[in-house]
């Protein structure tokens, strides 16, 4: 037997006796109890203790199982009132209501056997000080309680006996307690509205009996205070029944717990059919907030299902399948009371969730792709941005300088001279020259889109286009560079070859920002009938599109005039 069931069966063993003296004392006491009322009193004090351990030995790690030990215990240890020597009785007063104490803590601490800090904390604070205080001041100034009829034993702890002081002690109890049971019945109502479906289910019976002893218990100490003893008697009685009931309704939320697990698997099989693991877990476990990272061994990393990199927080349950982790379970934190729960349910979907394990690893895969080819665009336009600016500031200044160097030669040169027409020959073929660097360079990257951006670089390549081009673009401001280049060169290579191929009169131009992403498309009135896998022009921006997580359409029906559409994310990032 472990060390824990024989502490458990000790503390049995000791509650039946303890119950059994409280008994003795209670019915050989001259003040007279009826027999209910024994009945009742016992049922109390043992029902605590039994439910108590029980919780106790089921959950160890949980003490909200000793908490409600401890009430039966103070409830038996109350019966001291009963004495005939003056020092037990007197201390069966100083102890009467401390079960009261360790039912307020026992109520706030659960379902985690944890104390909220802040305002919780302080209520059982104020609880405890309450049943301890407040009996021990009433004691000091009270010689024979109303109750007692004068067959009493003496009060050992009196050191005045002034009714006036008794009444003012007693008005203070009262006020404390009448806001303490409020401000209990307000947190436990609160927190049954913060549970799931499932917990409901399964905790729903201490909650809702826990909320209904703090309104009776206001019930039965206002007018009590107020003299209305029919009215208080009426509500004690209802009281001590919910009182009774309560840890019967433990006992029945821990049978409801076991049984809301066989129900969540029973739920989550029915969906895993025709549902995603995530979207069965979230409602087998009542928890709309749930999230799911599935785990990739060879990255050492956990992703989302669109294989993003996931950092696990807060509440998790990881998941394992034959002994190697598959996913981690993000829930509510709330969910963490039940952890069989949850690993049970993780364990029933565990062959769903390795198989979107696998799908959410290629997804990773995928994006790393991506990622890498989006570097790889975002390098290659560099390497263009610093090719055009070399050709600009290089070549191209040597070539203009070298032109003037001629037109001045010239000038000095008789005309009709055999040098004057060689010079002229020259200057001729260095302007063309000109004007093939210039467009090599246009056709590498344009220095209008670095330094003007797209409206003005795509303005310029309707105007140097051999057929009319309307342009229209709207929302264009601060797109990633990456977006910018690939826009310029989808529009720059199908007015290419709608000047070539096309036959068109005519072309439209059209780049928006339309729920995040940039659409361009370029539409002319020509013959169709293009093919875009025929050329490698635009088979290379699709790739670059792609690179961006965009995509690159086509449609040229013959004799319908061509359509090209690509679509890009307008997110900035670190890529572009």
């Amino acid at each position: 037997m472990s060390g824990l069931r024989r502490a458990l069966l000790g503390l049995l063993i000791a509650g039946l006796v303890l119950g059994l003296a409280a008994l003795a004392l209670v019915t050989t006491s001259p003040r007279s109890f009826s027999t209910a009322e024994v009945v009742l009193a016992a049922m109390l004090g043992w029902g605590f203790i039994f439910a108590g351990l029980y919780a106790w030995w089921r959950r160890p790690d949980n003490r909200v199982g000793a908490l409600m030990t401890l009430v039966g215990f103070l409830w038996f240890f109350g019966a001291l009132e009963s004495a005939q020597a003056a020092w037990a009785y007197t201390a069966g007063l100083a102890l009467s209501a401390l079960w009261i104490g360790a039912l307020v803590h026992m109520l706030l601490a659960f379902p985690t056997g944890r104390v909220a800090p802040g305002f919780e904390h302080r209520l059982v604070l104020v609880g405890w000080l309450a049943t301890t205080v407040l009996p021990l001041v009433g004691l000091l100034v009270l010689g024979d309680p109303a109750d007692c009829r004068g067959d009493c034993p003496d009060n050992v702890l009196l050191v005045w006996d002034d009714q006036t002081a008794a009444d003012v002690v007693e008005g203070v109890g009262v006020a404390i307690t009448v806001a303490l049971l409020a401000a209990l019945a307000v947190v436990l109502i609160r927190r049954y509205r913060g549970f799931g479906p499932v917990q409901r289910r399964a905790l729903s019976p201490v909650v809702w009996t826990g909320a209904a002893i703090a309104i009776f218990g206001v019930l039965t100490v206002i007018p009590a205070a107020l003299g209305a003893e029919d009215v208080s008697n009426a509500a004690d009685a209802v009281l001590l029944i919910l009182i009774i009931s309560l840890p019967f309704a433990f006992v029945l939320g821990l049978m409801r717990s076991s049984l809301s697990r066989a129900g969540a698997v029973s739920v989550l099989f029915e969906r895993l059919g025709g549902a995603s693991a995530r979207d069965a877990l979230a409602e087998a476990l009542g928890d709309d907030t749930l999230q799911l990272a599935y785990w990739l061994p060879e990255q050492g990393r956990y992703v989302d299902a669109q294989g993003r990199t996931v950092e696990l927080a807060g509440a998790v349950t990881e998941i394992e399948r034959d002994g190697a982790p598959v996913a981690a379970i993000l829930h509510d934190p709330a969910l963490g009371d039940e952890p069989e729960l949850v690993r049970t349910a993780g364990a029933a979907a565990a062959l769903a969730l390795e198989n979107e394990r696998l799908t959410a690893e290629v997804r990773a895969r995928y994006e790393e792709l991506r990622a890498a080819s989006a570097r790889l665009v975002a390098a290659g336009d560099a390497a263009r941005r610093k090719l055009e600016r070399d050709l600009h500031d290089g070549a191209q200044q040597r070539l203009v300088s070298l032109s003037i160097t001629l037109n001045l030669a010239r000038k000095q040169i008789e005309p009709g001279t055999k040098v004057a027409a060689l010079l002229d020959s020259a200057a001729s073929e260095l302007t063309a020259g000109l004007s093939e660097l210039r467009e090599l360079a246009r056709g590498i990257h344009p220095a209008v889109l670095t330094e003007r951006g797209l409206d003005p670089a795509l303005a310029g390549l309707a105007a140097r286009a051999p057929l009319p081009v309307r342009v229209t673009t709207t929302d264009l401001e601060d797109l990633p560079p990456a977006v910018e280049a690939a826009a310029y060169f989808v529009v720059m290579e199908a007015l290419t070859n709608v000047a070539k191929y096309a036959s068109a009169s005519a072309a439209e131009v059209t780049v928006t920002r339309h729920d995040g992403h940039v659409v361009v498309g370029v539409q002319d009135d020509g013959i169709g009938g293009a093919d875009p896998a025929g050329g490698s022009g635009l088979a290379g921006l699709a790739d670059r599109v792609a690179a961006l997580g965009g995509r690159l359409d086509v449609e040229s029906p013959p004799g319908g005039g061509t359509v090209v559409r690509a679509e890009m994310p307008a997110r900035r990032s670190g890529l572009s």
